[in-house]
């Protein structure tokens, strides 16, 4: 039984008092991978909360259900409901803070959602950011000041999916990122992290819009041990951050800067120039290190396509000896013979470092997570408007040395890379003959023939290589799939409005 499996379970069978170890200077770490381990593990929390919750998300459907794997079940509980019955049921005080700008704004049709379920005097609290253009990206929930959960996702039905990922699945509506399967990770920590997370909440808490009384100061409070709480803010945004924090940033290149054997990264957005700086840096400073990354050929905000390929070009990544990058695919066979095949959209957020440094969290690696929007823009207009401009993120960075040696960075490497390559050969520890890049090209490789064959074509999700194309149709053509010969039907054949201006994100915009 895998650490989540007893964590959940335990949760569900006992109160969180015994079932969670007492804070430590070692907060214990476990690795939720996408997100119906996610959302088993949040929902099993808020169900035996004792004495508070606190949430920070940048969007949440009143609709938001929480769904198991092959569930049976055709109407879920939402998950406001869970929230609402914990504060009106068993007086458990409920805090909710969401981003609410123009750009995005699930607070509006939260609250009106809320006002039918005549709450009366249940300690439920619902407050807005609104700081156009920036965003409280963070995405937080903290139950009794024991537990935090780092969320991969929002709270939207779009982002369900389970391990499997399925080409297409009934639970998860076309309504979000085309109905692409979604990879994602989430941790959860206990210990004097979790002090450091809930001071930072309540530093948010007290700027939200409506906030009564006095402006809360930031806290002293820092996470000694294992595992540290590092920000983004915004200038001007909170009372003890006046020229707001960079420490995401800072950590990251500190990270990086200590790279000798494997840089992985699988992000959603990849286009900060000081990360692929120090990315190309380590390289040439290393001759044994490898990088490997997975990321999105198509980002649900176009601009990142066109950002993230340039950087791959300018710090010459897409042809370095040791530097490779990847896509993730999934397949399932159809009536008729027929092949479904579908991108599976890359929505997590981690770099793990030599198996002994890992940051994961909401922070993306481009420049309104870490430093600067306008960083990002490479005409002048774009670069001054949006210059300075960053969004609220929160991450755990894992430094593991000496004593401290617990291994949850290469733990969670290893578990993700048994995922995308489906091979016992992905939780070695030690480099093969042919090094990292040379293994996951190989696996690339046998998936491209395999689907050119068709008989034992994988299943499930799998790596393909990283296409500079742009339509799916001729990324898949760009690594020699012959779909008319393979009985290949790709799923997301995106539009030219939906790969150049990004409706679909855009949709809570007047909500």
């Amino acid at each position: 039984m895998t650490a989540f499996n007893v964590l959940v379970r335990e949760l569900k069978e006992k109160s969180l008092s015994e079932t969670l170890p007492a804070p430590a200077a070692t907060p214990e770490l476990t690795w939720l991978l996408d997100n119906t381990d996610t959302y088993d593990a949040i929902a099993a929390a808020v169900q035996n909360a004792r004495h508070s919750i606190s949430i920070t998300q940048l969007a949440f459907d009143a609709d938001f259900a929480v769904r198991s794997e092959d569930s049976d079940d055709t109407r879920p509980v939402p998950f406001i409901e869970l929230l609402l019955t914990a504060s009106m049921d068993r007086g458990i005080p409920v805090r909710i803070l969401l981003n609410s700008t123009l750009l995005l704004d699930t607070l509006k049709p939260l609250r009106k959602f809320v006002r039918k379920k005549n709450i009366g005097n249940a300690p439920f609290e619902m407050r807005g950011m609104s700081h156009f253009p920036q965003l409280l990206h963070a995405k937080m929930l903290i139950v009794d000041s024991e537990i935090a959960f780092l969320i991969g996702s929002p709270f939207v039905n779009g982002y369900w999916d389970s391990p499997a990922h399925r080409p297409s699945d009934l639970n998860r509506p076309n309504s979000e990122l085309g109905g692409r399967p979604l990879h994602d990770v989430s941790v959860v920590v206990s210990g004097q992290a979790v002090e450091a997370l809930e001071s930072f909440f309540n530093e948010l808490w007290s700027a939200g819009r409506n906030a009564n009384g006095p402006r809360l100061r930031r806290s002293t409070t820092r996470s000694p041990g294992l595992a540290r709480v590092r920000t983004t803010v915004p200038s001007e945004i909170l009372d003890g951050r006046p020229e707001g924090s960079q420490e995401i940033l800072r950590a990251l290149l500190n990270g990086l800067g200590r790279a000798r054997s494997l840089i992985y990264i699988e992000h959603q957005y990849l286009s900060s120039q000081p990360v692929f700086s120090a990315m190309r840096q380590a390289l040439d400073r290393e001759p044994d290190l490898e990088v490997i990354i997975v990321a999105n050929q198509n980002p649900d905000v176009t601009a990142y396509a066109r950002w993230q390929m340039k950087a791959f070009r300018k710090f010459g990544l897409l042809d370095h000896p040791r530097a490779g990058i990847f896509a993730l695919w999934s397949a399932a066979d159809a009536a008729g013979d027929r092949r479904e095949l579908n991108q599976v959209f890359v929505h997590s957020k981690v770099v793990t470092i030599d198996d002994t440094w890992v940051m994961c969290g909401s922070a993306n690696l481009d420049g309104v997570s870490l430093h600067s929007y306008g960083d990002d823009f490479a005409r002048w207009p774009g670069r001054r408007i949006f210059r300075g401009i960053r969004n609220i993120d929160v991450v755990v960075v894992v430094s593991e040395s000496g004593s401290l040696q617990v291994a949850h960075a290469g733990r969670l490497r290893r578990r993700l890379w048994d995922e995308h390559l489906n091979d016992h050969r992905a939780s070695a520890a030690h480099r093969p003959a042919g090094g990292w890049v040379g293994m996951w090209r190989e696996f690339a490789e046998k998936n491209v023939a395999l689907l050119n064959d068709g008989r034992d074509a994988p299943a499930g999700s799998f790596i393909l290589p990283y296409s500079t194309s742009i339509k799916p149709c001729n990324q898949l053509e760009a690594c020699g799939i012959d779909q008319s010969k393979s009985g290949i039907e790709l799923l997301f054949k995106p539009g030219w409005l939906e790969r150049t201006f990004s409706p679909r994100w855009m949709r809570n915009m007047f909500l």
